[in-house]
């Protein structure tokens, strides 16, 4: 039985054809019938010592596997046209770097859930950064199933690596007007609002004069810069109105006398261009921490330092998690839970009252008056 079976396995009632022939694995079903599977082993057998592979249903040799390579090719091809540039670039530099020097010239069919894992275990890489490598490769494989290039994914088999989440390592009141003080006077207002907004970077970047309403008392966020190029924000709960606190409203004044009229935008640099994170970050935001002899952290620590003096002077993190675009209190609870001190505010008047006002003296005033909300819009809608 054992002898007339050879290159034969039962699943689920169901015969199957399984070999590997040329470096490449076949599997496929016959019949329930153990005779009529053996009459279709043999022939498949005979195809692949005659024509080095199995033939169609027209008996013309069957198309050979597709490399790993060229699915990712085809794959790179459709995802450029849907992905936004930056995300494109990365997902591209983790196979160039790093997947299709290992996978490339493997026939996608024969890649397993073992050879990924060893594939992973010898990454040298944070595990975050294995987890982010691992995205496009999980696009290709889906994209071969789909396709029918292969029957099952090995990839729904790998569980992303345990990350730790980046520690936050925000300013207090009294720091935040340190650096803002030693500041460029080009950034001053630039960070007095990334501190009081909770505004992304790329928020910021991509901000222009007409999404600044001094009648309201609002910025309407629309659009990200990210590497130069705009487009939506990160997620849909990002497109959202912040209430401008008074000294918001009182940096927006000064950023108009220096940017409206020359540009749509909000913030542009020396030189009359759009923000880049890497430029403000190590010629702007590192020079002032060391001058305030703060150590350094990410740029991206100003809006960390946003929730925390919200939540600590008692507003509600509700109200938080709506300025920030968070689409729920998860977020807030996971990172900043040790800051919230109670539920009951939800305007900012509490951090007016209790932190910011406080500490007007410290570094001195960053606001003239609070009368100004009530000033008329100036064009700017």
């Amino acid at each position: 039985m054992k002898k007339k079976n050879h290159n034969l396995i039962k699943r689920s009632g169901t015969w199957y054809f399984k070999k590997t022939a040329h470096g490449v694995r076949i599997r496929k079903a016959l019949s329930a019938n153990v005779t009529e599977a053996r009459r279709l082993r043999d022939q498949y057998l005979d195809q692949l010592a005659i024509h080095g592979r199995i033939l169609d249903e027209n008996n013309c040799p069957a198309e050979a596997p597709k490399l790993f390579g060229e699915v990712a090719r085809l794959w790179a091809d459709i995802q450029k046209k849907r992905l936004k540039s930056s995300t494109f670039k990365d997902y591209r530099s983790a196979m160039n770097y790093y997947i299709l020097d290992h996978f490339g010239n493997r026939p996608i069919v024969n890649i397993t859930f073992l050879e990924v894992e060893a594939f992973i275990a010898k990454l040298s890489c944070s595990n975050k950064r294995i987890n982010n490598l691992l995205v496009p490769m999980r696009s290709v494989f889906k994209m071969a199933l789909k396709a029918g290039y292969i029957e099952k994914d090995p990839m729904a088999l790998i569980s992303n690596l345990k990350t730790q989440k980046p520690e936050i390592q925000p300013l207090s009141m009294e720091e935040v007007r340190m650096v803002i003080d030693a500041v460029s006077p080009r950034y001053k207002a630039f960070f007095i609002i990334a501190f009081f907004t909770g505004m992304r970077f790329g928020e910021m970047a991509a901000l222009k004069w007409r999404n600044v309403d001094f009648k309201l008392g609002v910025v309407k966020i629309r659009e990200t810069l990210v590497d130069g190029e705009e487009g939506r924000p990160k997620t849909s709960s990002s497109v959202r109105d912040i209430k401008m606190l008074p000294p918001v409203v009182e940096a927006f004044r000064d950023q108009r006398k220096a940017t409206m009229g020359k540009s749509d935008y909000v913030f542009l640099n020396y030189y009359g261009r759009t923000l880049f994170h890497h430029s403000v970050n190590i010629h702007t935001w590192k020079p002032a921490l060391a001058k305030c002899d703060l150590r350094p952290r990410p740029l991206y620590q100003t809006r960390h330092t946003f929730a925390t003096l919200m939540l600590d002077a008692g507003e509600q993190p509700g109200w938080v998690a709506r300025m920030m675009g968070h689409t729920n209190l998860k977020m807030i609870h996971e990172r900043y839970y040790s800051y919230i001190k109670n539920y009951q505010r939800d305007d900012g008047a509490a951090f007016m009252a209790h932190v910011y006002q406080s500490t007007a003296g410290v570094q001195g005033d960053l606001i003239s008056s609070t009368d100004g909300l009530k000033e008329e819009a100036v064009g700017v809608r």
